[in-house]
């Protein structure tokens, strides 16, 4: 798999850069004599990966949201569930794996806003925090970030602003998978203020 996307590469830079395509094709062909030289090959070309991001229609920017997907945090009693709470439909459980996949397939930081339900009474009920009162963001800007092990929500929630990095995404997609099958009361994340609880979606 490895061979065959560094191929695709120099197809592209033959086809759209073609003055210095054949110094990356040389380069290529150590990389098929020595496995180690991939690393520094892909660092060598870096730019040429982010160059090639205008010429490529990237998966990510083909994703349509679908479903209801709700979001939102305590602002009372935020003890028993610090950080964020997480739930959607099945509809929009699918729709998060598809921007989760074009994630991993794009490979390179990228983002896309979401449209947020504002959690029902039923919703509420299932997490069981008491009266507490709660705020939800009208959008959510989520990011795939360059660092692997990112992980972080924003403070804002106008709109609220969600970073993850490719260490993260087997976990997140995971979660989204539970929600479906009615698994939840969990959290994953880093404690404290960016932690996302997961919950099944209520029956209507």
């Amino acid at each position: 798999m490895v061979f065959w996307r560094l191929t695709t590469v120099i197809v592209l830079v033959e086809t759209f850069s073609s003055d210095d395509g054949s110094e990356y094709h040389h380069v290529l062909k150590g990389c098929k004599r020595r496995k180690s030289h991939i690393r520094s090959w892909r660092t060598a070309t870096s730019p040429l990966k982010f160059s090639i991001r205008q010429l490529v229609k990237l998966q990510s920017h083909s994703w349509r949201q679908s479903g209801s997907i709700m979001l939102w945090r305590y602002v009372e009693n935020r003890r028993n569930f610090p950080g964020w709470n997480f739930t959607a439909n099945v509809e929009g459980c699918a729709s998060l794996i598809a921007l989760l996949d074009a994630f991993t397939k794009d490979d390179i930081p990228v983002s896309r806003t979401l449209t947020i339900t504002a959690p029902t009474p039923a919703a509420l009920a299932n997490v069981n925090n008491r009266s507490a009162a709660s705020v939800a963001p009208v959008k959510l800007r989520m990011s795939f970030s360059a660092v692997l092990s990112k992980w972080a929500f924003s403070e804002s929630i106008d709109p609220a602003e969600f970073s993850i990095g490719a260490e993260w995404l087997p976990l997140f997609r995971q979660a989204i998978a539970d929600i479906h099958a009615g698994k939840d009361d969990y959290s994953i994340g880093p404690s404290g203020s960016s932690m996302l609880w997961v919950w099944r979606q209520p029956a209507a």
